[in-house]
């Protein structure tokens, strides 16, 4: 493998974390595309884009910010790219992701549980068993596992949303131009645009998750190709799955699962329902990895600062192993014990809080910064 193509390559990587993780239990069942995108009608068509562009840039500065500083975990991230306003911005960063992870984990095991119930009849208990040790094999071996977990998956994943979504696009595709060419929902387009920013809002507080495997990244050329493939590959799925939707307009817009729904009035029903628990399956395990991976690292940064000369690598191992064990039993036992509407509350309140306290700083901080501080002149990161 060339050097090039070798860049490249960490660079899809990077973008394919992203995509597993943006790919959740809320993507995957469609419910996110309705609230979000899918009841604004034909608005939907294009305000995915929005939340993508906004989404890139805030990475893209994010992982420059990762290069630059060689921080690679959420804590020192924070205090190195925000300097002097660490202590409100970065404080604030550090709180989201962790309501962030929390919920999302859950959600994944609950999920999770319930498409295995679904699949084999096994019990729920049992199921979320299986998730956790899944979650916890796959985040204890090093952010290279990570990432070619999320490589494999992802690649599972497009293959499974292009199957449902494209054969359902193509049979429904008249039902999208009357879609398109019909009065405009009575939301408004003001609405639209400012959900899809929303969007962005609760997705990037998920930057801890990506921040932690950036350290493949070398060079502002591997960043900027982690930004644009990660761009390309979620912005055309997500487009995709919202057009694929919006072709049941406005009826899907009360269903519970709605790729389900979807499913139902797909060519191959029989086989698009067993695509789709693979889907949801997948999806949870995938974003849950990266949660817990960002969480456990920020903790094993912790300690080794704490411990100076003191620390081995073998101390950070084993302090990896267990912050993740204790991540994915603290959100095993959210899901199990019906405590996932209490953390959920607030839940929804993420994403406009983020714009001022995640969106606009990555932003501003990203812009302003002149370009010769934006790469130090270190061989290890200018090669």
């Amino acid at each position: 493998m060339t050097k090039g193509t070798g860049t490249r390559a960490a660079a899809l990587s990077l973008a394919f974390v992203w995509f597993t993780t943006h790919f959740g239990g809320g993507f995957s069942s469609g419910r996110q595309l309705v609230d979000f995108y899918v009841s604004y009608g034909r608005y939907a068509i294009f305000t995915p884009f929005i939340a993508l562009t906004v989404m890139a840039f805030v990475y893209y500065f994010a992982w420059k910010g990762s290069v630059v500083h060689r921080a690679f975990d959420y804590h020192s991230w924070g205090k190195k790219f925000y300097g002097r306003y660490s202590a409100v911005f970065g404080t604030a960063n550090s709180i989201m992701y962790n309501l962030i992870l929390l919920t999302a984990t859950s959600v994944a095991f609950a999920t999770g549980g319930s498409v295995l119930k679904e699949l084999f009849g096994s019990p729920y208990v049992l199921n979320t068993i299986i998730i956790a040790v899944l979650i916890l094999l796959l985040t204890i071996f090093g952010a290279e596992v990570v990432r070619r977990a999320a490589t494999v998956m992802a690649v599972l994943i497009i293959g499974g949303m292009v199957a449902v979504y494209a054969t359902n696009l193509v049979v429904n595709f008249p039902l999208l131009k009357q879609v398109i060419l019909q009065a405009p929902s009575p939301k408004g387009a003001g609405g639209a645009v400012w959900k899809a920013i929303t969007y962005a809002g609760f997705q990037v507080c998920l930057i801890g998750a990506f921040v932690s495997v950036a350290d493949v990244l070398k060079t502002k050329q591997d960043v900027f190709r982690a930004s644009l493939y990660g761009f390309i590959v979620n912005a055309v799925i997500l487009w995709l799955a919202t057009a694929g939707a919006l072709t049941h307009y406005p009826a899907i817009n009360n269903e519970v699962v709605p790729i389900i729904y979807i499913a139902r009035h797909s060519v191959g029903e029989g086989a698009a329902g067993g695509i789709v628990s693979g889907l949801i399956l997948l999806a949870v395990i995938s974003t849950g990895v990266s949660c817990v991976y960002g969480g456990a690292k920020r903790i094993v940064v912790a300690l080794q600062e704490r411990l100076g000369d003191k620390a081995t690598a073998k101390g950070a191992r084993a302090t990896h192993i267990m912050s993740s064990l204790v991540y994915v039993a603290v959100t095993w036992g959210i899901a199990l014990f019906g405590l996932l509407p209490l953390i959920a509350k607030g839940y929804g309140t993420l994403g406009v809080l983020a714009i001022p306290l995640i969106i606009i700083p990555v932003l501003v901080k990203g812009f302003s910064e002149t370009e010769p501080k934006a790469i130090p002149a270190t061989e290890a990161v200018t090669k």
